[in-house]
């Protein structure tokens, strides 16, 4: 049996007791009330004065105490009124408001809720397939050729940056020579190398939590002439370089999502170079990750075989408008 079912019954029991023991008490006050009624009038009529006080206060006394009778009595039977009208007689009281005469309010420290985020669902093969004979109709065998040389080489750059060199930490500082890569060409320090034996890994990655560094501020606090080099490497396309080539594929191309899909890998290089901005870094290499693996190529089996964790490789980002 459930707590409300064993309520109920309770509920019931005392509201009668309640009831029935008003009821006693009126009747018993009733009754006082005709014996000192009748003592009142004894001692009015007589001739002793101190009587004639006490039976005074009596009877202030008594009155109190019928209207507590009285009191606990009509309780009770507000207790015991069951309701009676019709609902018509309800509608009666029953104010109608129209949502015009609502006024909105506020509610005090509410906080708005965003909308959830679109789920993104990796292309079978056989919409990859579809796209990419949509996508490259039209192209000569040499801009097609091209187009794959140039995607997939800046696809697997940006790859090994992201999986060997947490390129994306030294990009959140808009001062990293990371930067140097989109900005200029030939020799240049791509990023500090720091080879201190008094700081691992595990403890370099410590002390720039803790104090908010940067990977070049904490060189630059830390490092002296003998555990701190500069990392030099030959680029050989900076960001203007990039943009370029990829302008001129975009001039072969008859599809107009795949169009658009480079002019975002134009527009996102520009953006990273002109802001040092790593979000936009960051999309410039999901959408080269994106064309690669799910239009120009199947990632999964094409190269899923030849690798052991296929988790990123088929990843899909939703970057690609193809799709949309």
């Amino acid at each position: 049996m459930t707590t409300g079912a064993v309520a109920a019954p309770r509920m019931v029991r005392g509201v009668r007791e309640s009831i029935k023991a008003g009821r006693l008490i009126s009747a018993a006050g009733y009754a006082m009330m005709a014996i000192v009624r009748r003592h009142i009038l004894n001692a009015l009529l007589g001739s002793n004065i101190e009587l004639k006080k006490r039976s005074i206060y009596a009877a202030l006394l008594l009155t109190f105490i019928l209207c507590g009778c009285s009191g606990l009595k009509d309780a009770a039977n507000q207790r015991d009124v069951t309701p009676t009208a019709t609902p018509a007689q309800a509608e009666k009281h029953i104010i109608e408001v129209s949502p015009s005469d609502i006024t909105p309010t506020a509610t005090p420290n509410a906080e708005a809720t965003e909308p959830p985020e679109k789920e993104i669902t990796a292309p079978t093969k056989e919409q990859v397939l579809a796209a990419r004979e949509q996508a490259l109709a039209g192209m000569t065998e040499e801009q097609i050729d091209r187009l794959y040389t140039v995607i997939q080489g800046a696809n697997g750059w940006w790859e090994r940056q992201y999986l060997w060199n947490d390129i994306f930490d030294f990009l959140e500082d808009p001062n990293d020579p990371a930067w140097n890569y989109f900005d200029q060409t030939g020799q240049i320090n791509g990023q500090w190398s720091y080879t201190g034996d008094e700081y691992d890994k595990d403890a370099i990655s410590e002390i720039m939590e803790r104090e908010g560094l940067s990977w070049t501020a904490f060189c630059e606090k830390y490092g002296t002439t003998e555990t701190l080099s500069e990392l030099i490497v030959n680029n050989e396309y900076d960001a203007d370089d990039f943009i370029e080539i990829l302008a001129d594929i975009q001039n072969g191309v008859q599809n107009v999502d795949l169009k658009n899909d480079l002019q975002t890998l134009i527009d996102k290089t520009a953006l990273a170079r002109d802001t040092h901005d790593m979000h936009a870094a960051d999309d410039l290499f999901k959408t080269l990750h994106d064309m690669d693996y799910y239009l120009l190529r199947y990632g999964p089996e094409d190269i899923g075989e030849d690798v052991i964790d296929t988790s990123f490789v088929s990843k899909y980002f939703g970057m690609l408008s193809i799709y949309d």
